[in-house]
């Protein structure tokens, strides 16, 4: 198929996400616009991932998808194309190392990591993590770090966790900027539903190894303290390729006020 048809798929897909993505669409689409052609204008890296992109929408965009998956991956779709365009722009420079190079059977390795994010933003039900599924698209375009396994590392834990959960990872990035127990929940004479439902998802991290807890083992759900909880190894990797510092900072507020040192215990 032609680059024109393809970008006229494309264009169709990235249009569906304007309910989400809002005025990302149309930066999106021009950049898209003139196909590897006009992004060349941008280098060399601009027409590889204009033509990774164009191909990715055009083969999603032959899928029997509902209306709300079409506008999560196309949502997806515009603001990741989006940030890559103003990266560029910016001077960055995409990587060089055979990511966008093509195989014998037609695809490169951008395609099957794009089309992973992609094809994960389709059934999320939780659409907060859309942007964050974005920025994770955009990352992969540009850092040598990202190699096809962990990239589908990162797109498996983040399919397996809560936008919550998520939100957990980047208050134990930040943690001492708030007032957080400094002490696990063992011997607590009360523990609110509100706060073990959060050591629930708070265990499971750390179940997973994507939160350390200040060196301690924790062996059920009060023993974590949540001042010393800090994002480590595949978690440490989701907060900074994910971007989560572009979490709203009101999201972090409220699990940080439910694990706070004046909060009820």
């Amino acid at each position: 198929m032609s680059q024109t048809k393809g970008f006229k798929k494309t264009r169709k897909l990235i249009n569906a996400g304007v309910e989400i993505a809002g005025g990302a669409v149309g930066g999106a689409l021009g950049f898209l616009a003139g196909g590897p052609l006009g992004a060349a204008a941008l280098g060399a890296g601009g027409t590889a991932i204009s033509k990774t992109l164009i191909h990715i929408g055009d083969e999603l965009s032959e899928r029997l998808l509902g209306p709300r998956e079409l506008t999560r991956i196309g949502a997806t779709l515009a603001l990741a194309t989006k940030e890559i365009s103003e990266r560029i722009k910016n001077g960055e420079n995409v990587r060089s190392d055979g990511f966008f190079e093509y195989d014998e059977s037609g695809r490169s390795k951008a395609d099957e990591l794009s089309e992973s994010v992609l094809l994960k933003s389709q059934r999320e039900p939780e659409e907060k993590k859309i942007p964050l599924l974005a920025h994770l698209l955009a990352n992969i375009s540009f850092s040598t770090e990202i190699s096809v396994s962990l990239g589908e590392q990162m797109i498996k834990a983040v399919e397996q966790l809560t936008y919550r959960q998520l939100c957990i990872l980047r208050l134990a990035a930040i943690n001492e900027h708030f007032k957080l127990r400094k002490t696990d929940y063992r011997g607590s004479d009360t523990f609110p539903r509100e706060v073990y439902q959060l050591m629930h998802e708070c265990y499971d991290l750390y179940n997973r190894g994507f939160i350390s807890n200040a060196g301690h083992a924790a062996l059920g759900i009060t023993d974590i303290a949540p001042a010393g909880i800090r994002p480590q190894g595949l978690g440490a990797d989701i907060h900074n390729w994910m971007q989560l510092w572009q979490i709203p900072i009101e999201d972090i507020q409220l699990l940080a006020d439910v694990l706070s040192d004046t909060a009820k215990k």
